[in-house]
């Protein structure tokens, strides 16, 4: 289907946390973007159960899914471990205490409606982390932030490739 050139990250490192220190509303907003409605384990546990659902009728399509959710959890693994560097517990819990909601996964099964939702979800992610970037104080966690976007926009110029081809298929 020719998506063999379609990059899913930026070929460039991630940014070191440096000067962390113990700050409670900096770990409130690492924890909604790792395990919000629309954050880094939703994306992922969202992405692996697509790719299942694409393997049926495209290994292609699937295979991109898959790929996304491992970009996605690289993701997830920063922010755990940046909560952790800013005093708090890396638990699988929005800022508010409340844990993650399975609920939250997109069980639709329509490949074209899949691909229109994920955009919008990365479009929202983009939203979410340059909020983000102006609610904390450290300079390497907005610059983290802003390295992670540059991902998410990857991906919206992968799955909107992907769905230039979809609409020409019957799925």
């Amino acid at each position: 289907m020719g998506f063999e050139n379609i990059e899913l990250r930026v070929k460039q490192p991630y940014p070191q946390i440096e000067g962390a220190t113990d700050d409670l509303q900096t770990v409130a907003v690492l924890k909604d973007l790792a395990n919000g409605r629309d954050g880094e384990l939703c994306a992922i546990l969202t992405y692996i159960f697509q790719s299942t659902i694409a393997d049926k009728t495209n290994d292609d399509i699937g295979k991109i899914f898959e790929e996304i959710a491992i970009v996605e959890m690289c993701h997830l693994g920063l922010l755990m471990h940046a909560i952790c560097d800013f005093g708090g517990t890396p638990k699988y819990e929005i800022s508010s205490g409340a844990p993650f909601n399975i609920n939250n996964v997109n069980y639709n099964t329509k490949l074209k409606d899949i691909l229109d939702i994920d955009i919008r979800e990365e479009q929202g992610a983009i939203a979410n982390y340059t909020q983000a970037i102006k609610m904390v104080k450290n300079q390497s966690l907005k610059d983290l932030f802003a390295r992670i976007i540059l991902d998410e926009q990857k991906h919206i110029d992968a799955l909107k490739q992907v769905r230039a081809q979809v609409q020409f298929l019957s799925v």
